[in-house]
Formats: C-alpha cells, structure tokens, sequence
C-alpha cells in the first residue's frame, strides 16, 4: 500500500445528472493505493490517522484521473502534422502509404509500444484506437496494451474498397474480425470494436456483415 498527497480533482459521477457534487476537489488530498487500485481518496485530514503508517509522496501540480482519447489512430503516429490539403488527399499521401507498412508485425509492435507509452507519458490511460486493415495490427496493439495494464478498445479495421494494399473483402473482414474477438475477448482491460472505416471505404455487403457482428460473441 502507498499514498500520494496533493492537490486532487476527479469527477466520479457525471455533471449532467449529479449537478455541482460531482466534482470533488482536495486542495490538500491523500490518494491511497493498494495493488493498483485506489481504496481511498479525500482530504488529507480526513484520511491521515487512518493511513498513519503508509508511506506517502507527495506530488507536485494537479492529480486527476487518468484520461480517456475517444478517437485515435495508432497508425497514424508518424504521420503526425503531415500536410494533406484536403481529407482524400492527405489520406492518399500520407496516411495510406503509412498503414502499408502494418502489413509487418514487427514494425506494428514497434509503433504500438510507442504509441501506448505515448499516451501513458502524457496521462491517457484508455483510449478507443482504431488499428489498419491488417489483423497483426490489432494483435501487436492489444498484447502491448496487455503488458502496460491499459483500458483499450479496438478492433480490425474492415474496408473492402479500400486502395490497392489495404483492401479486403466482405468474407474476410468477416473472418479475421471472428478470429480477433475470440482471440482477445475477456483478457484484461480490453475491449474489441468491430470497425468499418468510413461509408467510402466500405461496400453496403460489408457493412451489413458488420452491423451482424457483436464483440460478446465470437461469430458474426
């Protein structure tokens, strides 16, 4: 067991329906972890005498809790501030030749083991990432995620019109997406999102394939 004191501020209960309560502030606050997992939080003089003889660090700035990315490519991390003009023609330029190479799955564990760190330097603890259309990227995303104990969501990415190396087809977007749910459903802090890319990257068969598909189960 182990405390840190600071400042602390987190929302446990969501603003729109606990109003004002919701936020909690410490000015001076004790955090108190055990096995990873937080057993206590609140004012420092609320909680000193109870966790006299736990050993405390004290942290400088704002703790909060971790943060939470809705939408990010891991894909796309080399090609951060790439200029592309338009939506098509910055995916045409730099971002479809960038998940080419994810057709290597040492160069997928190479990308995801930064870009997890990345996120963790910075104080992103889950995310929902959207990985290539190459189910190797999936898997080197979820086991480097798997090592660091992170909440991630993902899943293959399906696109069957798609440009020349990074199409597939409705039968096998279908398979690889069963083979990726029963492969990673259940372990750890995962999560698994069947993903079409966009409606210009995905015919109305695959589509339809998709919206059959559940990540609780692992057929479609």
């Amino acid at each position: 067991m182990k405390a840190f004191r600071g400042e602390i501020l987190s929302v446990p209960q969501d603003p729109a329906t606990a109003g004002p309560e919701a936020v909690r502030h410490f000015a001076d606050g004790l955090l108190v972890i055990e096995d990873g997992l937080v057993v206590a939080c609140g004012a420092h003089a609320d909680l000193a005498e109870r966790f006299a003889g736990v050993p405390i660090k004290a942290l400088p700035g704002l703790i909060v809790p971790g943060f939470v990315d809705a939408h990010v490519h891991y894909p796309q991390t080399e090609r951060i501030a790439s200029h592309g003009e338009q939506l098509l023609q910055w995916l045409d330029r730099h971002i479809f030749p960038a998940e080419q190479a994810f057709a290597d799955r040492a160069h997928a564990d190479g990308i995801a083991a930064f870009f997890l760190d990345e996120l963790l330097r910075n104080g992103t603890t889950s995310a929902l990432v959207f990985a290539t259309v190459h189910a190797a990227s999936v898997d080197a995303l979820f086991e480097a995620a798997l090592s660091r104990d992170m909440r991630i969501v993902s899943g293959k990415v399906l696109m069957d019109l798609g440009p020349p190396g990074l199409a597939d087809t409705p039968a096998q977007g279908r398979a690889e997406t069963e083979a990726l749910i029963a492969r990673w459903r259940g372990r750890g802090r995962l999560g698994y999102a069947v993903t079409p890319r966009f409606a210009l990257t995905s015919s109305d068969a695959q589509l339809a394939g998709a919206g059959k598909c559940s990540p609780r189960t692992p057929t479609c």
